[in-house]
């Protein structure tokens, strides 16, 4: 399936928010929406997989533990749907193998507040707004700011 591109809103930035809890993804989805994100929220992570496969997401926010497929195996997912994906996985446990904590490019402790999530959002999504030029020089001297 190809990407829709005409689906991006007006807003900055589209975030996939992704927890077997519905309350848990609604309070992240309602939080990221008053900072302006737009944000694709739902509780199944295979609903979630149709979505990042589907839709151009920015980065997702996802729950660890799920039934069916866990956070992690969503991020491979989503990581292959689109590569320049940003990926946070969220879980209450600190067991998580490193194998799979590898796939997220954040994680956090679902215990964290509100203001840490945004926190990881933003500085997750500011990494997108660099790009290398090709040619000349060492990294730094390459980057280039792609956005105001």
């Amino acid at each position: 399936m190809k990407r829709n591109e005409s689906n991006r809103s007006r807003f900055r930035y589209r975030v996939l928010c992704v927890d077997s809890n519905e309350f848990g993804a609604y309070v992240e989805a309602t939080v990221l929406r008053r900072e302006g994100y737009e944000v694709l929220a739902c509780s199944d992570a295979l609903q979630a997989a149709a979505i990042a496969k589907a839709e151009e997401i920015d980065l997702a926010v996802l729950s660890y533990r799920m039934p069916v497929m866990n956070g992690a195996e969503l991020a491979a997912f989503c990581k292959a749907a689109n590569p320049d994906m940003k990926v946070i996985l969220l879980s209450e446990w600190l067991g998580i193998p490193n194998r799979e904590l590898a796939l997220a490019d954040l994680f956090m402790q679902k215990s964290d507040d509100m203001d840490a999530l945004l926190a990881g959002v933003e500085l997750l999504l500011s990494q997108n707004r660099f790009q290398a030029l090709p040619g000349f020089g060492n990294d730094y001297d390459r980057m280039i700011k792609t956005e105001n």
